[in-house]
């Protein structure tokens, strides 16, 4: 039963970003996630009501689309909101309070034992966390290439006055109009663009390669620790710090590092750990070289889960950072299926080591995706294809 309404959640994520691929570059990143708020909430409350599995798994499948247009909207629209030098920071701060509502959720389950009313109060929670999205401002960059110039002027203004800012409007030049008057937004003009931009292409292949792997990780890690820690109450708590700690420590190390780096970084320390985690090493009470190894490798795993979601941000221009997101993050859906296949039944099938060898291969087969990838760190972001194009000609193939 677990299984099949983590499935249909996880099918309703799928579903959820295959639509707003199309809906944050068309629609408006701030509409759609509007919608995904209103989607999820419903979900949500209609739980209230719920006394039949069947009737669960149709509110899972539809929270599932909700969340992840809400999620993956806003963060877009962050993104391109936030100046370049506090990307970081912010992105950092948003994984963390990621994190921190693992608690609230677990709060909400010990202190309302009744699951119809917890169903409630989660609606209630997730209304409340969410309402300010409503008050947000939507992205200029998004008008810029919509061509609506006139509305761009207006999210810069509504920005001003948030800063207190004075500007005279009329004597003001936005730089970055003109780059997408040539093309007309559309789906068809985003994949003739991925055709006639190999640059483009590969980047966006790449980025949907990591983020399926990372996500393989990440989701093996959270269904599968019944299988390598001892007690799996201590196991879970020990790995929420662990995340927690990741989200705080990759703020001063993508900093120091960059996103290229810190990514190539964080991805062979993954890669060690599982090949520190092979051999059959007993620590007593249950312990193992394995257990300690895993809880070390989720904060490498969780600082890449987070550091791709800002690096996807910067690498795929304005045109195209709906469609990328989405498609991207759809991959990390099918990742997420695998994930606890690997942890959970592969070692059953054959060995311990089987599994373990594919993660740590596969984690260095990331890093070298991340290799290929640009560096992105306080640089404005790219507007369009060719933006891509002409800054994949100063990149550099040197770590």
């Amino acid at each position: 039963a677990v299984v099949s309404t983590q499935s249909t959640g996880f099918a309703g994520a799928l579903t959820g970003l295959l639509l707003s691929g199309y809906l944050f570059d068309h629609f408006g990143r701030k509409r759609t996630a509007i919608l995904g708020i209103a989607i999820a909430v419903t979900a949500v409350f209609l739980g209230t009501f719920c006394h039949n599995y069947h009737f669960l798994l149709t509110l899972r499948f539809f929270l599932g689309v909700g969340r992840y247009m809400t999620s993956t909207g806003v963060f877009i629209l962050t993104m391109e909101l936030v100046p370049a030098n506090f990307r970081n920071l912010v992105n950092g701060w948003a994984a963390l309070l990621w994190a921190l509502g693992y608690p609230l959720a677990a709060g909400i389950g010990y202190f309302i034992p009744n699951w119809n009313y917890m169903f409630l109060a989660a609606s209630l929670c997730y209304l409340l966390t969410s309402f300010h999205i409503f008050f947000l401002i939507e992205s200029p960059r998004y008008f810029l290439v919509k061509n609506e110039v006139e509305s761009a002027k207006a999210a810069f203004q509504a920005l001003a006055r948030m800063n207190d800012l004075e500007i005279n409007w009329d004597k003001v030049k936005i730089s970055d109009v003109g780059k997408a008057q040539v093309r007309q937004q559309s789906v068809e003009q985003q994949l003739k663009d991925l055709l006639a931009y190999p640059s483009l292409l590969i980047e966006t292949c790449i980025t949907m390669g990591i983020w399926a792997f990372v996500a393989m990780f990440y989701y093996g890690f959270n269904f599968g620790w019944s299988g390598i820690i001892p007690d799996l109450y201590v196991g879970y708590l020990m790995a929420a710090v662990g995340e927690g700690l990741a989200y705080v420590l990759q703020i001063p190390l993508i900093s120091w590092l960059g996103r290229r780096r810190a990514m190539m970084f964080m991805f062979a320390g993954a890669a060690a750990c599982y090949l520190v985690a092979m051999p059959n090493v007993q620590l007593g009470n249950g312990w193992t070289l394995e257990s300690v190894s895993c809880l070390v490798g989720i904060v490498f795993v969780s600082g890449a889960f987070s550091g791709i979601y800002l690096w996807t941000g910067e690498i795929a221009p304005t045109t195209h950072r709906g469609l990328v997101f989405s498609a991207s993050s759809s991959c990390a859906r099918v990742g997420s299926f695998i994930g606890p296949f690997i942890f959970n039944n592969l070692a059953q099938e054959t060995h311990k080591t089987v599994p373990l060898a594919i993660l740590a291969a596969v984690a260095l087969i990331c890093g070298a995706g991340s290799f290929m990838l640009v560096e992105t760190a306080d640089r404005d972001i790219a507007v369009s294809a060719r933006d891509v194009k002409e800054r994949r000609k100063k990149h550099k193939y040197k770590i």
